[in-house]
């Protein structure tokens, strides 16, 4: 997958590990040798320390790595954040006929809320500067931290729902068909819908709505010839899904979806990976431990710590139960158990750790 991939799109639920998981992905590709970047959506200043950045923002920056891990010969590493309101002005200026129509973009309301109140506009920005980065020539692998999704096939989707979004059909109920009679334009359906909702929502709204439909139709081809290439990318035989989740049976029944969802699109999860599994605890003899005095404690406490080392067993036992019945949907050669980690990460030598357990 690394070797031989252009692309990996790593889902699941938030809270997983998934972006952390990506960035050791990421590292572990350049450190054999390729031109990596790591896209996330993840604003925690925590990852950008692990990586020895100030901060990340939506421009790639060059990771330096540490002289003890020297990658292989044309092996590097960047990182870069996901910065939706950016990407969008972006997208608009590169595509807009002048400056006055990126000017009048915006301007308008539903412009301004574009990018944090339309469903799935965050899925669509990560899929758009994914499709940049792709494109550009610059890098051999591009490692796609996606965003949190109650649906983790939403990003999939994205690109038809923007297509569809500025429809012909869509964007003709809010554009005046200027050849159209007077009385034509007077009883269009659209006309009369535009003035109930004026009446509902306001007259501005409706007109900043018109307005923002009318200015950005320009974006009507570029949403297409970029929508139908984002689907072939994630299409690919070199593009890759890696599943990050955890081991309670919501996040395994939703890896399963998954599974289920991308067999139906004619693809697959290359990996399926449990993060932050409770190890397996051996039986505790207290009883031998405390006639050899090996540890000096009292059997009050004893009794303490026996009972805490049970739970931990017994949730160690549940949680592989779980990873048996993922293997057995998945298959057990797809199935990664990451063991939870006897502290955060906050270094590129603990995300190299973190790499070097997935095989």
């Amino acid at each position: 997958m690394l070797s031989e991939g252009k692309l990996i799109v790593c889902a699941g639920p938030g809270g997983v590990g998934k972006t952390t998981t990506a960035a050791a992905l990421g590292l572990r590709a350049a450190l054999e040798g390729k031109r990596t970047i790591v896209l996330t959506i993840d604003p925690a200043k925590r990852l950008a320390d692990s990586l020895g950045l100030k901060e990340l923002n939506n421009d790639a920056q060059q990771v330096v790595l540490p002289e003890a891990l020297e990658p292989v010969e044309g092996g590097a590493l960047w990182a870069m954040m996901l910065d939706q309101q950016q990407t969008l002005d972006d997208l608009v200026e590169k595509n807009a006929p002048d400056k006055a129509t990126v000017q009048r973009s915006r301007e308008n309301n539903i412009y301004k809320l574009l990018s944090s109140a339309l469903h799935g506009m965050q899925e669509y920005m990560a899929l758009d500067k994914l499709h940049d980065l792709y494109t550009s020539g610059k890098y051999d692998l591009v490692v796609l931290d996606t965003p949190p999704t109650k649906n983790a096939l939403e990003f999939l989707e994205t690109p038809n729902r923007a297509r569809q979004f500025f429809d012909d059909r869509v964007m003709r109920w809010f554009l005046p068909q200027k050849k159209s009679s007077f009385f034509k334009r007077l009883t269009k359906p659209s006309t009369i819908v535009l003035s109930l909702m004026g009446k509902t929502f306001g007259k501005s709204f409706v007109h900043d709505l018109v307005d923002f439909f009318d200015t950005l139709q320009f974006l009507q081809e570029t949403l297409r010839t970029r929508g139908e290439l984002i689907d072939f990318i994630l299409r690919e035989p070199t593009t890759h899904f890696v599943i990050v989740t955890g081991a309670d049976k919501r996040r395994i029944n939703e890896a399963i979806f998954f599974h289920k969802k991308l067999a139906s699109l004619e693809q697959k999860a290359s990996l399926f990976i449990l993060n932050r599994i409770v190890p397996k605890f051996k039986k505790l003899d207290t009883n031998s431990l405390i006639d050899s005095k090996r540890l000096p404690l009292s059997r009050r406490s004893w009794d303490r710590m026996e009972e805490k080392y049970i739970n931990l067993q017994h949730l160690s036992e549940r949680s592989y139960r779980l990873v048996d019945e993922l293997e057995k949907e998945v298959g057990s050669q797809r199935v990664q158990v990451v063991p939870l980690l006897r502290e955060d990460i906050h270094t590129i030598s603990q995300l190299k750790n973190l790499g070097d357990r997935l095989h």
